[in-house]
């Protein structure tokens, strides 16, 4: 069976496609998720880590990888181009650069502008995650969540913090613990959301 790797930055990515991953392969494939601890630490070591797995490929491994960033405050287009290009110097092709017949072995995926934009996407995942909520109205941040200026995770927070969740902190990993399981790639309003699960269904064929 086929093996599909997500690399990402942080924990709370981690935890989210915990639940995420199992709802979109549906057991056609296994999966792994690499935690590189930091957007800068994923960037500096994934030549190396695609080195190495362009090698297990050529041994005859039935593997592929997902590379998924914030895009923070970078230029989108700028980080996507320096994700290809690594996988490019690795040996691997890419969904964006498919080799002969369209074959690939690597999705890089930025995530705009983090995590919590895919949160935002999904007003009846919240709801599920959080009872206590009221409807919500699909405008602002839930209407174009990707659209969200000077930081995603705040505007969720103000949002539940309104409807007394998460009063002190927002604790990012048990947010994605809890909203996660109840996601749907159908109704979210998040573009970077739907083609990160579209991406993936992408490497089962």
């Amino acid at each position: 069976m086929r093996q599909i790797d997500v690399l990402v930055e942080e924990p709370s990515a981690e935890e989210a496609l915990r639940h995420i991953l199992p709802e979109i392969l549906q057991g056609r494939a296994r999966f792994g998720i690499r935690q590189m601890k930091s957007k800068g630490n994923l960037l500096r070591k994934l030549p190396e880590r695609l080195a190495a797995y362009a090698d297990r490929i050529r041994k005859g491994e039935d593997i592929r990888i997902v590379v998924l960033v914030d895009r923070d405050a970078d230029d989108c287009r700028r980080l996507k181009t320096e994700l290809e290009r690594m996988a490019e110097r690795a040996g691997l092709r890419t969904k964006s650069s498919p080799g002969t017949g369209g074959v690939f072995q690597v999705v890089n995926r930025v995530v705009v502008e983090e995590l919590e934009a895919w949160f935002l996407g999904d007003a009846e995942a919240l709801r599920k995650a959080f009872p206590g909520l009221p409807r919500i109205a699909l405008r602002g941040p839930f209407a174009s969540p990707d659209n969200v200026m000077n930081g995603t995770w705040e505007a969720l927070h103000r949002f539940l913090r309104k409807h007394r969740v998460y009063r002190g902190s927002y604790p990012k990993i048990e947010a994605a613990r809890k909203i996660a399981p109840h996601m749907d790639a159908a109704r979210n309003r998040s573009p970077s959301f739907r083609a990160f699960t579209s991406g993936v269904e992408a490497l089962l064929t």
